[in-house]
């Protein structure tokens, strides 16, 4: 549990670079493993690493569910950074509860399914040669969230395809 308190900075400075490395290897060790439960925090510092492996490629797309655009609010910071600094294609999938401002690389898509609103999801499809993906799925619980979070490219592939068609 003490290796998911690292401190969530912005994506590429210099104390997110420090600790990244570690965190990397963290992840491909657990990956494939399904967590029974996990806090709020913890996932982000999972949606994070995905997030900056997205960043460090550049290229590729991004697909991320906030439950609500309401929630995504709190993210506009990362994602016009995204945005800005990449060539990645991105879309946000969220219930319209506020509407978001645009931003160039950000594609907003309203999900009218009451399903999708309980979920926290990301993938990356690993940049145009495939060869970085990574998603996350977790349904939120009363106490926590339960899912998974992968390497894998056919199941990054299916997660990405849920959420575009949602």
């Amino acid at each position: 549990e003490r290796l998911f308190e690292a401190p969530i900075a912005r994506l590429g400075t210099r104390e997110r670079a420090r600790f990244a490395e570690g965190y990397r290897v963290l992840f491909e060790l657990l990956d494939e493993t399904v967590f029974a439960a996990m806090t709020r925090r913890q996932l982000l510092a999972v949606s994070r690493e995905i997030e900056d492996r997205a960043y460090r490629v550049g290229t590729g797309t991004l697909r991320v569910s906030f439950q609500t655009f309401s929630t995504f609010e709190s993210q506009l910071d990362v994602y016009r950074s995204l945005a800005d600094d990449t060539e990645l294609d991105i879309h946000v999938h969220a219930a319209a509860d506020w509407t978001p401002p645009p931003i160039a690389g950000i594609t907003y898509h309203e999900v009218e399914n009451e399903a999708v609103e309980r979920y926290w999801a990301l993938a990356f499809d690993g940049g145009p040669e495939g060869t970085h993906p990574c998603g996350l799925l977790a349904r939120e619980r009363s106490d926590g969230y339960c899912g998974f979070w992968t390497d894998d490219p056919a199941l990054v592939a299916e997660l990405s395809d849920e959420l575009a068609s949602a």
